[in-house]
């Protein structure tokens, strides 16, 4: 990791974990250098752990190398502990509802505090590819059961900020996936299109109403126990929006509904004439595209939608006449949206595994839905 070409990354990687004040523990300075071994990907798309199983001289056995390689595959689970293995330990975690045979790949010490119904949060691999077993990746953190309320809080909070947390459950990212479209077609139903743009208090109203008309009624909310998102909520902008001439609500089928301000200063180009596409026209779309949050998917929505100008509006965006979208367009998104190179989407309603749906509502008291609804995704280009 200390060599020349990590160094770099190396150090990155643990200042972006250290704190406001740069202090860095042993638990969280282990964490962030086993993701940068095995998750983080490299300029080529590979990973350190890959580069080091195949570059690795003398070379390892065949048998090795898929080992090493299969700890590309980490869960970072919230995991619940169901009983003792010979060993190891059965964990249920619970924000993909799946169980996980664990051994620790060292001092099997660091499992006398995890007894069953205690809790534990930590980052698994695979360790084996004809067995199901698993090894913990770098530090765990141990809680007891009266850490539980708590501790499904923060769970179920995980499973909202980030569904990618059940990708290994396909049944639970199917019904995600599902409700999404549901809630897609009940929105385009509503507006009467899935791409809504205006000033940002109209807009903000029109989603307001539409939340509302998905909404259970105020007694049943009142029976789930705990808090939920109101309409007004799901619909809140940020400063950025409300301060912009106009914002868009998309609906994607795949991404989910994003926000985006001045949206129609970044479309005009495809509107205006040939003659009129002047450089001061040209710049919403510009902040667009140098905008970290803008996503790609947004710019081949426009291609779809112009497609008889947007040869032309990105040539003299690019200061490049011969630019063609169909042959040019992905490559160009690749260069100006690196971030979104390896980027997964994932759907904006959540469906709570079930037994943390169970524990949330022994902790809460809770007859709520078995699912979470994210707000929208605020993709704003920032103002200049």
């Amino acid at each position: 990791m200390r060599q020349p070409r990590f160094s770099k990354q190396f150090k990155a990687a643990l200042s972006k974990a250290a704190g406001p004040d740069g202090a860095l523990d042993a638990r969280t300075a282990i964490t962030a250098i086993d993701t940068l071994i095995l998750q983080k990907k490299q300029p080529d798309g590979t990973t350190i752990v890959r580069r080091f199983a195949e570059q690795r001289r003398p070379a390892f056995s065949e048998e090795e190398k898929a080992t090493l390689l299969r700890w590309q595959e980490v869960v970072e689970g919230c995991f619940e502990v169901r009983e003792r293995l010979d060993g190891g330990l059965l964990l249920h975690n619970l924000l993909d509802d799946l169980l996980y045979p664990t051994w620790a790949t060292a001092d099997s010490d660091v499992l006398k505090h995890m007894k069953p119904q205690t809790f534990v949060i930590a980052r698994v691999v695979p360790a084996h590819a004809d067995f199901d077993m698993w090894l913990f990746s770098g530090p765990q953190a141990t809680y007891g059961r009266a850490d539980g309320p708590e501790f499904v809080q923060a769970a179920a909070q995980a499973v909202l900020t980030d569904p990618r947390v059940m990708r290994r459950n396909t049944e639970l990212m199917a019904m995600a996936w599902r409700r999404q479209a549901e809630e897609r077609a009940a929105f385009i139903d509503f507006a009467g299109t899935d791409l809504v743009v205006g000033p940002p208090q109209t807009v903000q109203a029109l989603l307001v109403e539409f939340y509302k008309s998905r909404q259970p009624s105020p007694t049943v909310i009142a029976s789930y126990g705990y808090p939920v998102p109101s309409p007004e909520d799901l619909a809140a902008f940020s400063d950025e929006i409300l301060m912009s001439d106009s914002v868009a609500v998309v609906y994607d089928a795949a991404e989910g509904i994003h926000y985006f301000n001045d949206f129609a200063a970044a479309v005009e180009p495809f509107i205006v004439p040939a003659e009129h596409l002047t450089p001061p026209r040209l710049t919403a779309l510009r902040g667009y595209l140098g905008a970290d949050s803008i996503p790609p998917f947004l710019f081949r929505r426009l291609a779809a939608d112009y497609p008889d100008s947007v040869d032309r509006v990105f040539a003299k965006l690019l200061g490049k006449k011969g630019f063609h979208w169909d042959r040019d367009g992905e490559a160009m998104l690749a260069r100006k949206k690196p971030t979104f190179l390896h980027h997964e989407p994932t759907p904006s309603i959540t469906v709570l595994p079930t037994r943390l749906a169970e524990l949330r509502k022994a902790s809460v008291g809770s007859r709520g839905p078995n699912w979470l609804k994210r707000p929208g995704r605020r993709s704003e280009r920032g103002r200049q």
